[in-house]
């Protein structure tokens, strides 16, 4: 024992003085009153870095922290049995190092010398590192209580010992209700289901286990990740029914689309970029004649006919690189083949689509063979029927002006001089006859004027009058004033630029636009019950706009359709034969507009 010359403790017996001086832990003796270090053990001297003689100059206040002092000094004024027996100090290493230090003071009192043995154990090293473990399981904590998952921990008899905010949130009930209790008890539903058997799994195979389960009482699917440790098991859960429902709609919306897919008669092919066949529908297998397993993985170019094989993969590249997400395929039809040869007219449409971040090629071709052959059938007829009509018409003005010119020259010639031989006969036998004969002979020459009339009539309904000398806009005029002679309570009009109204068309044009107009301003005057009609006329050298519109009650339902009304189809069929066309707009609200429009081929 290492002592201060003049106290010096020799007469301690021996055992003390050794159990002192070797304890491996720091001790000193100080004085009561003045707290002045008396001895030192040898751990001291080496745990504070003094040598004896400098720690005997020392007082215990030395070795604390400055404010520390008065807390020491009051500790060490209490009675005996107050103090306490254990305490916590800062005190310094004499290179002015912090420590933290653990005491153990007690009274002393030998052949009248009073002071304070302490024994001190520096636990800075041991409070750094629960301070480490604390601020780690604050850290642990803080983690656990703000994750999206819910999080919980069960001990060795599945009783809750962790519950974070999301699992108190997930299993609706508060922690302070869970904490301590049986997970089973609580949730009586989950015995004997997935969530037992799998916790059960973890645990006695020692094995992380993750799974997906309903859980009918919380109506929710949940996945779950449970850790086994030494402690008990640890569990990680979250809420995936939306994922769950919008996995379940995909689904639906993917039976439904291959549904919709297989039902279409449309062939529905889809390709990689490199044009190999990845999907052939039902339709396409009716199609082509080729079975869905004989195609996947071919090249699409076997459906088309050899001649387009070769350029079909520049084709499909360029439209590939040019980002386009749908067109048309080919002018509007493309070439297809069947697996006898036989060819095939085919209405399509392609678009890309990424998928796992490949493009992928979807072509859509509707078979119009049929209605390709019936169409082409039926342009020839239109084309004879046209024919048809522009030589009907053609012969039709040749005829009519014929018979025009036999009742102007020979039926006209006949009647004027029926009507100058009975003027003669009635000037002759002026007062000479009866009564009756007078009255007979009145009759006779109204009849022979009544005659004369209607052959002036059939000659101006045969041979528009104007039309040929004077022009379109002049025998439309002189046709509306005629008919407002016959009608006057319709109000007629007629709209025409004074620089149209000299215009000259072709002549056919210009007969079949008089006659459309003849029909449709008869059938205004015959059904329609308007008090009005009005025509106008427009155009310029190469065009030609002619309309006719009343006010009265509309064409009934059905009777636009071509097929219905002779007359309509016969204006149709003029304006066909002449190039041009003639739409028709009715409503009762509105009554009707006929136009006739031409304009001459490019």
């Amino acid at each position: 024992m290492t002592t201060a010359p003049q106290e010096s403790p020799d007469s301690l017996p021996l055992c003390y003085r050794m159990l002192f001086e070797r304890n491996p832990l720091p001790m000193c003796v100080c004085e009561a009153g003045t707290l002045r270090v008396l001895a030192v053990n040898e751990a001291a001297v080496a745990h504070y870095g003094y040598s004896s003689s400098e720690f005997v100059g020392l007082t215990l206040l030395d070795l604390h922290d400055p404010q520390d002092h008065l807390p020491l000094q009051d500790q060490l004024r209490l009675p005996a049995d107050e103090k306490p027996l254990c305490q916590l100090w800062r005190h310094r290493h004499r290179s002015g190092a912090a420590m933290e230090v653990e005491t153990v003071t007690q009274h002393i009192e030998a052949e009248g010398l009073r002071g304070h043995i302490v024994l001190m154990r520096d636990v800075t090293d041991q409070r750094h590192a629960e301070q480490a473990q604390r601020e780690l399981a604050d850290r642990l904590t803080s983690t656990l209580e703000s994750i999206t998952d819910g999080f919980f921990t069960l001990d060795g008899d599945w009783c809750f010992t962790y519950i974070n905010p999301q699992a108190e949130r997930l299993m609706h009930l508060p922690r302070n209700e869970l904490l301590g209790r049986n997970i089973w008890n609580i949730f009586p539903d989950a015995v004997g289901s997935t969530f037992q058997t799998e916790y059960e799994l973890a645990v006695t195979a020692n094995t992380t286990v993750g799974f997906e389960a309903f859980y009918p009482p919380w109506d929710a699917w949940l996945a779950v990740r449970a850790y086994p440790s030494g402690q008990g098991l640890a569990v990680y859960f979250h809420d995936i029914t939306e994922q769950r429902l919008h996995e379940q709609r995909l689904t639906e919306e993917r039976d439904v689309l291959a549904a919709v897919v297989n039902a279409t008669h449309d062939a529905v092919i889809s390709a990689d970029a490199a044009g190999l066949i990845l999907s052939f529908n039902p339709s396409a297998e009716r199609i082509f004649g080729r079975t869905a397993s004989s195609m996947l993985g071919q090249p699409v170019e076997l459906l088309m006919p050899a001649r387009f094989r070769a350029l079909h993969p520049q084709h499909r590249n360029q439209f590939l690189a040019a980002s386009q997400h749908s067109r048309m395929m080919g002018l509007g039809l493309v070439k297809g083949v069947r697996a006898d040869g036989q060819e095939l007219e085919l209405e399509g449409t392609i678009a890309t689509v990424m998928i796992r971040n490949q493009p992928r090629l979807l072509v859509n071709l509707r078979d119009v063979t049929e209605r390709v052959r019936t169409d082409a059938e039926f342009e020839r007829s239109r084309t004879q029927l046209s024919d048809l009509t522009q030589r009907l018409m053609s012969q039709e003005k040749t005829l009519v002006k014929r018979l025009a010119q036999a009742l102007h020259d020979q039926v006209g010639q006949t009647m004027a001089a029926i009507r100058m031989a009975h003027e003669t006969v009635v000037a002759v036998q002026a007062g000479r006859v009866s009564p009756e004969v007078d009255r007979l002979q009145s009759q006779l020459g109204m009849l022979i004027g009544q005659a004369i009339r209607q052959v002036r009539q059939v000659l101006i309904d045969l041979r528009p009058p104007l039309l040929e000398e004077h022009g379109l806009a002049s025998a439309l005029d002189n046709e509306l004033r005629n008919r407002s002679l016959v009608v006057p309570k319709v109000d007629f009009a007629i709209n025409v630029a004074p620089e149209v109204a000299a215009m000259r068309w072709p002549s056919d044009v210009e007969y079949a636009a008089f006659m459309v107009a003849r029909e449709s301003i008869e059938n205004a005057l015959r059904h329609s019950g308007s008090a009005s009609v009005t025509l106008s006329l427009s155009g310029g050298p190469l065009s030609l706009e002619l309309e006719v519109l009343d006010e009265g009650s509309g064409i009934p339902s059905g009777a636009l359709q071509r097929s219905g009304h002779l007359g309509i189809l016969g204006m149709h069929e003029r304006a066909n034969a002449v190039g041009a066309t003639v739409t028709i707009d009715s409503n009762p609200s509105h009554g009707t507009r006929m136009q006739f429009s031409w304009q001459p081929a490019s």
